[in-house]
């Protein structure tokens, strides 16, 4: 019963947040602003999507390669492609095939996987935190809500430095082990590949908003879009729908032109259609990837991980 209601929260969320934004604007116009997107959109689009999804694999690839195991690129690139799929379907299930797939061909244990994983998402939320910081110390004005969660990320993340750099005892247990071990000098080399992969989400979010006439100068992109993206990927919604549109208008409407339904309707169209290019994507490549040799091996590992218990580890929420 109570995971029945976990499996049917987010859909609430999402259904809650959708049906506030749409109290606000019209169905109608965000189907016409779509439609009057520039004819660039769709194109630059796909290519912005196809960038985030090599910059992605590459950052998995080194980071694994340098806390797990290593693995040619074009088996991560299979594999993170096929998860797409599959975390489209249960994010979860995503996550955890990679950790069973470099289980079973790999031989490393499980609770390493899920620990590189752990240090993988680490290093995403830590990338968008120094973007964010780095574009409200230039932009000129950022909403207060902004400042207060970037000060609050800054202090948990000088507890968590402090945490890494003593290593306390009660921290010695598996689940933590690449995290310690990696300290501060290979948390600072998994930050850097991570970069163009957060990056490569900036472009691709700034030039939708663009698409469609919503001009956000890009200092100001850069300390929102951070945080755009980190409340998107709060596990509290499906696909971040009804998150991101919520958080995307409360930000982003002000620079687009038109009276205050008209500016929310721009950015709502933006948004979507955003969501639909990438959604539409990942779901192409995971049906391709998924067909190869390594994407069978990886449907494989997904079996075998549905066949044994739940190891519910407190991970945070999924990667953008």
């Amino acid at each position: 019963m109570r995971k029945g209601l976990l499996r049917l929260l987010p859909w609430l969320v999402t259904a809650g947040l959708l049906f506030v934004v749409f109290r606000r604007i019209s169905i109608a116009e965000v189907v016409a602003d779509a439609r009057h997107a520039a004819g660039w959109t769709v194109p630059v689009g796909y290519a912005c999507v196809a960038a985030v999804y090599l910059a992605d694999s590459f950052a998995i690839w080194k980071t694994f390669g340098w806390f797990l195991t290593r693995m040619s690129f074009a088996d991560v690139l299979l594999v993170r492609g096929a998860t797409y799929l599959l975390a489209a379907i249960n994010y979860n299930v995503g996550q955890g095939a990679i950790v069973y797939f470099v289980h079973r061909n790999a031989g490393t244990t499980i609770m390493r996987g899920v620990a590189t994983i752990l240090l993988v998402l680490g290093t995403n939320v830590l990338a968008l935190l120094f973007l964010a910081s780095g574009g409200m110390a230039v932009a000129p004005a950022v909403p207060a809500a902004v400042k207060i969660l970037v000060a609050v990320a800054w202090g948990g993340l000088a507890l968590y430095a402090t945490l890494i750099a003593i290593r306390p005892r009660w921290l010695d247990r598996p689940i933590f082990e690449v995290l310690l071990n990696a300290g501060l000098r290979g948390h600072a080399r998994a930050l850097l590949v991570r970069v163009p992969h957060i990056a490569s989400l900036v472009v691709f979010q700034f030039a939708l908003l663009r698409a469609f006439g919503v001009r956000v100068p890009l200092v100001d992109a850069l300390a929102m879009l951070p945080v755009t993206f980190l409340v998107a990927v709060l596990p509290i919604s499906v696909q971040g729908l009804g998150t991101t549109q919520a958080t995307m208008t409360y930000f982003f409407a002000r620079y687009a032109p038109g009276n205050p339904a008209a500016q929310e309707a721009l950015v709502v169209a933006a948004s979507l259609v955003g969501q639909a290019i990438a959604l539409s994507f990942q779901g192409l490549l995971g049906v391709a990837c998924l067909k190869s040799r390594v994407g069978r091996a990886l449907q494989a590992s997904t079996k075998a991980q549905a066949a044994v218990p739940p190891v519910e580890p407190g991970t945070p929420a999924r990667a953008t």
